[in-house]
Formats: C-alpha cells, sequence, structure tokens
C-alpha cells in the first residue's frame, strides 16, 4: 500500500499559491514595500522577502515532493506513457520557465526533481512606480531561480511559478480521471 495521497489538500495549496501570486503586486504596493536604501524601510523589505522566499520555497519543495510520489504510485496503474503524455499536456504548450545552464526538458516531472534537489534557491523581484501618492515599491514577478548539479554537471533554471502551479493542478486533474485511487 502506498503513502496516503491528499489530492484535495494539494489542490487547495495550488489555489492557495495562485492567488498569493496574484495578489502580490497589490499588497506590495498597499504595503509600500520596497528595496531601497533608506534604513527603515530596508528592515521593512528584507523581512517581507524573508518571509515571502521562506512560504513560497516550502509550498514548492512539499508540492513538488507530493507530486513526485503521486507520479510514481499512479505507474502501478497507468503506463509511464500516460504519465509522460499528462506531462507533455498540462504545459498545454507554454513553457513552465526556462533553462539557464544545462542540458533538460523543463517538464514538469523535471521541474518538481529540480525543485527538490535545488543548492540555491531565489526569488525575482521587480521595482515599480505608483502615481497616487508618488512612492517605489517592488513586488515578486513570480519568478524564481534555481540552482544545483546533477553529478558534476551543474544546471541553473528560472521557474514561473504560477505557470507551473496551473500545469500541476492541470496534471493532477486528468490523472485523477485515470487512476482508481
Amino acid at each position: 500500500m502506498s503513502h496516503s495521497l491528499d489530492f484535495i489538500g494539494l489542490n487547495e495549496r495550488l489555489f492557495v499559491l495562485r492567488h498569493f501570486i496574484a495578489g502580490n503586486k497589490e499588497y506590495s504596493r498597499r504595503a509600500r514595500n520596497y528595496r531601497g536604501i533608506r534604513t527603515d524601510v530596508f528592515e521593512d523589505w528584507v523581512n517581507y522577502a524573508r518571509r515571502l522566499r521562506y512560504h513560497v520555497s516550502n509550498d514548492l519543495i512539499d508540492m513538488a515532493a507530493k507530486l513526485r510520489v503521486i507520479q510514481d504510485t499512479a505507474m502501478e496503474q497507468v503506463s509511464a506513457e500516460i504519465i509522460r503524455e499528462l506531462d507533455i499536456s498540462c504545459m498545454d504548450g507554454k513553457s513552465l520557465g526556462s533553462v539557464l545552464t544545462g542540458e533538460f526538458d523543463l517538464t514538469l516531472r523535471e521541474s518538481c526533481n529540480k525543485i527538490i534537489h535545488a543548492t540555491s534557491f531565489s526569488l525575482t523581484f521587480r521595482d515599480a512606480r505608483n502615481t497616487q501618492p508618488p512612492y517605489q515599491y517592488s513586488y515578486w514577478n513570480c519568478m524564481c531561480r534555481l540552482e544545483g548539479s546533477r553529478g558534476k554537471r551543474l544546471w541553473r533554471m528560472k521557474l514561473d511559478v504560477y505557470k507551473w502551479a496551473d500545469a500541476m493542478d492541470w496534471f493532477l486533474e486528468e490523472l485523477s480521471g485515470n487512476v482508481d485511487w
């Protein structure tokens, strides 16, 4: 017997992650989060960025590991070919990000492997300006950078977390129709 697989919980976490991403820019604007050089602003920025990195990193690791368990468990009932087809289909012709160093296809399965085995993780932020009242703010643009190695070969990638969450959700929905859990 396999691990207990919490599809509903995973689906809910993907839902919350996508809402977290969608609301991040507005939250940063309202909170006036800015990674500027003023001491009073900088300390707030560091705390915000640290908390955000913690939540995103932990959610990605947890969901990636669970998806890998689900994929491996599902292969007891469906062929590896069906899993590979779902992996390609879930991206709907869109890229989950980009490979910066190394040679690998950035499929859902491989992105999960990279998330799990990354030795470096960072979020990508953008600066913006609001005109009413005039101030700058910085927000997470839903991208993260991961680095690691496989053997002696280094790899680096950029992951679009929103597209990744969409692909995960689609994959799980399609897989659940093919497997008797």
